[in-house]
């Protein structure tokens, strides 16, 4: 029944013999529209295989090796002032211990379907949708599990000259393995806009934005409660000839509602992303350093909550193996990019973590948060990862991706029995 959903798909983006190219290099194919207007069909498939050796650094977790399977296609239509798309997907994975995680699998779904009214200056679009922002520290797709993040809700957006202007309010899909039977998750929600001003030379410019958010059960390494949080942010980012820099500063404030009473919410990360680079030399390396502080929890006892919460952010924060969450922790990151040939770069990367507070847990992926059991209390130093990432574009359809990551625990995570990781991954994604 899978390989007939997925071929049908398949079949379905391939029946337009007479399509013609689509216009600024996009996938798929388009076909003009009588009276104006085009439809434009795509699909892609991805097939990843995937390996740890501990799951979860060995605590709850163990050796695991699995492969997964993802299938869209989608239609889009243009008319005038209006268009809408419409994106079905299928999902699959394939012997993961204990079965598959929430994101792993799903039956014939919508994907994204939404319409929007674009104007000269303002649009508006509702419906389901994904939703990326910034460095996708905060709002992501969530591109590394199987099945990406999308939300119900409605979005606007208002340009002129240099400014941007988005209104949003959201809530995320809740992803079940049935067809069409996934659903808006009532248990949470994101109310907000987002405003970006660009420089006349292009990536370069500032975000500035104000999200409102919302989440029914959340639970810390401290309390419990529904988790009521206002994100306050801003971005520089700037990308030279020589060197290129990506800094972000967000404050959060709110509630935290539970059995402990009413918790409030102080919360703050620093994060960046620069780097230098010699485009005229052999295999054009960048040297970077990545920066990263995310706030912890004080102290249990004094009323206010003070770990950090990415909300959405992409799961390949700190490195494709997911291990640890931007929240409760201190990190430098050194990287060197190479790139031998325009369709082939690999990064080779170190990255040195701390809790940023003694007292509050280690924190994983997937969002949203999860604590690493017993880790509340151990010491400070999370221990040092090293990874290889490689990324080769074969063809005009196929990019290959290979992925190493090496975890070398420290007290924060052996005293709660945590071990070393072992993570592998191979990418195939095949775009039409």
């Amino acid at each position: 029944m899978f390989v007939l959903r997925v071929l049908s798909l398949g079949l379905a983006a391939s029946l337009p013999s007479l399509a013609v190219a689509c216009e600024d290099g996009a996938a798929g194919r388009c076909l003009a529209l009588e009276g104006g207007g085009e439809v434009q069909l795509d699909a892609s498939l991805r097939l990843r295989g995937m390996y740890y050796d501990p799951t979860r650094f060995g605590i709850q977790g163990r050796e695991d090796g699995y492969g997964l399977l993802r299938a869209l296609s989608s239609v889009a239509v243009r008319r005038g002032a209006w268009d809408g798309l419409v994106q079905l997907g299928v999902h699959a994975e394939q012997g993961r211990d204990g079965g598959p995680g929430g994101t792993d699998r799903g039956a014939l779904d919508l994907q994204q379907g939404y319409v929007r009214w674009q104007g000269e200056q303002v649009s508006w679009q509702l419906g389901r949708q994904e939703a990326a922002y910034g460095s996708s520290r905060l709002l992501s797709v969530r591109d590394g599990p199987n099945i990406r993040l999308a939300f119900d809700g409605v979005r606007g957006r208002w340009q002129q000259g240099a400014w941007k202007l988005d209104v949003m309010a959201l809530r995320p899909v809740d992803n079940r393995m049935g067809a069409f039977d996934d659903r808006g998750d009532r248990g949470q929600y994101l109310l907000g806009s987002y405003a970006t001003w660009h420089a006349v030379r292009p990536g370069n410019g500032v975000d500035l934005y104000l999200l409102g958010y919302g989440r029914d059960g959340a639970r810390f390494a401290s309390a419990v409660g529904d988790e009521r949080r206002t994100s306050l942010g801003t971005r520089w980012f700037a990308l030279q000839p020589r060197w290129d820099a990506n800094i972000e500063l967000v404050a959060q404030r709110g509630t935290l509602a539970g059995g402990q009473g009413n918790l409030a919410i102080r919360a703050w990360t620093l994060a960046s992303d620069s780097g230098v680079r010699w485009p005229g030399v052999a295999w054009q390396p960048r040297l970077g350093v990545k920066l990263d502080i995310a706030s912890g929890d004080r102290n249990a006892q004094d009323g206010r909550l003070n770990t950090f919460n990415a909300m959405y952010p992409k799961s390949a924060y700190f490195s494709e193996a997911s291990l640890l969450a931007p929240a409760n922790l201190m990190d430098v990151q050194p990287t060197l990019t190479l790139t031998p040939r325009a369709d082939l770069s690999t990064e080779l990367g170190v990255q040195l973590a701390w809790k940023h507070r003694r007292s509050d847990a280690i924190y994983t992926t997937p969002a949203p948060l999860s604590a690493v059991p017993g880790t509340a209390g151990t010491p400070r130093r999370i221990g040092q990862q090293y990874k290889w990432e490689t990324r080769w574009k074969a063809s005009d359809h196929w990019t290959w991706q290979g992925q190493l990551a090496w975890f070398d625990a420290g007290p924060g995570l052996r005293v709660a029995g945590g071990r070393d990781t072992l993570f592998a991954s191979v990418v195939g994604a095949w775009q039409w």
